[in-house]
């Protein structure tokens, strides 16, 4: 199974590996972890969720740095590695590690996340 898991997109029983992985110990690497299916395709990469955008400027972040904080919020097993040949994003991918969400942020994430599966 693919590992498609971000805050856009979600494979059907994606959950359930996540939930399985973490309770085995087993690193999960998901794949869209900040552009989401619709925009590694190429759809509008300019267009963002407001509640990432409300997140990100509430916590001096870019809309990136959320949808990682995120993705590893998701657990101490679940490992995001994003590709970048540009230093800049490279550095704010770095600093997303340390981006501390709030049960607040994390609760509004989630639901967007759901209402996308």
């Amino acid at each position: 199974m693919q590992n498609r898991h971000g805050l856009d997109f979600r494979l059907p029983g994606a959950a359930d590996v996540l939930r399985v992985c973490g309770e085995r110990g087993i690193a999960f690497v998901p794949y869209f972890s900040i552009a989401g299916e619709g925009k590694e395709r190429g759809v509008d990469a300019s267009a963002e969720h407001d509640v990432v955008l409300e997140v990100a400027r509430d916590r001096g972040a870019t809309p990136a740095q959320v949808r990682l904080a995120w993705t590893l919020a998701q657990g101490p097993h679940v490992l995001a590695i994003p590709g970048t040949g540009d230093l800049r994003h490279l550095e704010e991918n770095v600093a997303a590690g340390s981006l501390q969400l709030t049960a607040d942020d994390l609760s509004r994430l989630d639901r967007l996340s759901a209402a996308q599966a």
